[in-house]
Parts: C-alpha cells; structure tokens; sequence
C-alpha cells in the first residue's frame, strides 16, 4: 500500500506534474518538481519528494512506496541515476513507467500542536544532555552555543549549509531547534527568526535540506524526532534515554545534530525565565522588559 506524508496532500490532490530524479541514497530516492501553472492559471510552486523503500524513515517530504515496486525505482548506474520510465504526481497518486500507484494511506509528520510548557530544569538529565551537545562539538559549536542563549539570527548564519552531504548537519541542528519551538514556543521571536531565514534560505544549502527546512518550520520532522523532543517534555530521564537511543541512527549524522538542536533551543527557553527573574530582582518588573 502506497503511503505519503500529509504535506505532500496539495502536490498529490493537485494536476499531474511531471518529477526528474535529484539523488539517490540507501533507501530512498529524491525527485524534484519544477514550478508551474494549473490549469486555471494559478502558480504551483517547485517542490521536492522522497520516494521511500518500506521501513525507510518517514521523511516530512516523503512518500513510502508498497513492497514489489523495486522494478519500477529509479536506480544508480555507474554513478549516474537511471528511471526505467517516467515519473509524475498528482491527482492521488505517483506514476512510475506507466504505473499508478494511488496514495491509500497518510501519516501526519507534525509535532503535536499543543503547546507543552517546558519541563522543569531540575527534571531533566543534564549530564546526558550535556554530552549530547558535548558529542556535536566541532563546526556546530559555535551555532549550538548561540541557539543557547538566545542569539538566533546569527545561530541561523552559523548553522544553515554547515557540513558535507544532501542534508548539512548544520540544517539538521536547525530542524531540532524548530521542532523544539514547534512543541513549546510556536508564537515566540526565535521561531519566527528562523522562519524567516529559512525562506530565504534557497542557494546556501542544498535544496532537499531547504525541503526539509521549510517542512520544519511548520513543525514537521521525522517521528523519531518528534518522540524525542515529547520525551523531553516530561523531563523523565526514562522517556528520555530510550527516545535519544531512537533519534541518533537517524541518518549518517542527522539524528544526533537534530537531538542536539532541540536540546541547545529547550536550554535558551528554560534559561530565559531564569534570565527574567534575575532581571525583576536586579532592575525591577521594567527593566525585566528588556530581558529577551
């Protein structure tokens, strides 16, 4: 049974649109879409999907093709992709050389849209959690320490397009951080900060990451991120543990620099009231305002 993410319902509701092959990797396969017009004139802008081997990860972009298929996948023949035919989307379904395979089945990518309150700082596992950002040391450092404290814009020039590969471990930190406001500060300036970069975020990084930036900004990630960061929010170090041990083999590096983002974005968040109350005890209820 063919699957899909619920982002790609308007690509796959709307007119067949034709899809060349960008990348292919274990288990899954990259298409991209050019923008276009429908037939009443209306833009369709340009798009990315991943067409996903069952079991793959569920990808925000992608759409898990059913078992007894593989004849009809794109596949890499002496380093250059090669499509036993051509591929198009829409009208509820993918086509693969002449094939339909109608979408039968959705899963919802999203980070629940209540707003959970952060945990409470002494709940967490700070020695766990330290080592994960510990682990993430190197070209993420300075970006990780800056989601820290707060200092978003230039978090977001020190992390987007930052390391080798189709996603940028750097992007997959930024993809952790919105995931984390996603669940706890939907509304607050540091998401709408990063939303912002990432629009503008097209030819700093590769355009499956940039897919999967602007997926994550409207709160949609892997699932095992996603049961990460709910396991975060009950500051139980038994939800914690086993949800961290889920996240990190996502990917060569991408679950750990997720993992990480999130933690270094739930850090600045418990942090800034902290920040306020010192600054109520310092400067009084005014000089607080100016805190954050």
């Amino acid at each position: 049974m063919t699957a899909a993410s619920l982002t790609l319902f308007p690509l796959l509701a709307g007119p067949a649109r034709p899809a060349r092959v960008s990348a292919i990797v274990s288990g899954a396969v990259y298409l991209e879409l050019d923008p276009t017009t429908d037939d009443e004139g209306k833009h369709l802008p340009g798009a990315v999907v991943a067409l996903l081997e069952p079991g793959a990860v569920q990808l925000p972009i992608g759409l898990t093709l059913p078992p007894g298929v593989a004849d009809l996948v794109p596949v890499m023949v002496d380093g250059d992709p090669v499509s036993p035919g051509p591929i198009v989307f829409g009208y509820g379904a993918v086509s693969m050389a002449g094939t339909r395979l109608p979408v039968l089945r959705w899963w919802n990518p999203s980070v629940p849209k209540q707003v959970l309150p952060p945990p409470a700082p002494e709940l967490l596992p700070t020695a766990l959690l330290d080592s994960l950002l510990a682990e993430a040391a190197g070209p993420l450092d300075e970006g990780l320490n800056l989601l820290r404290t707060g200092d978003t814009e230039a978090a977001f020039q020190a992390l987007i397009g930052v390391g080798p590969g189709l996603t940028p471990a750097g992007d997959d930190a930024l993809v952790g951080a919105l995931a984390a406001l996603a669940a706890w500060a939907p509304r607050s300036t540091a998401h709408r900060l990063l939303a912002d970069g990432v629009a503008g975020a097209d030819g700093r990084t590769t355009a499956i990451s940039a897919a999967l930036l602007r997926s994550a900004v409207t709160g949609a990630v892997v699932p095992q991120l996603i049961r990460f960061v709910g396991a975060l929010s009950t500051g139980d170090p038994a939800a914690i543990r086993p949800a961290l041990d889920e996240v990190l083999p996502v990917g060569a590096s991408s679950g750990a620099a997720m993992a990480a983002g999130a933690v270094a974005q739930l850090t600045c968040l418990i942090q800034g009231p902290r920040r306020r109350r010192a600054a109520i005890d310092a400067t009084g209820p005014i000089g607080a305002a100016f805190v954050l």
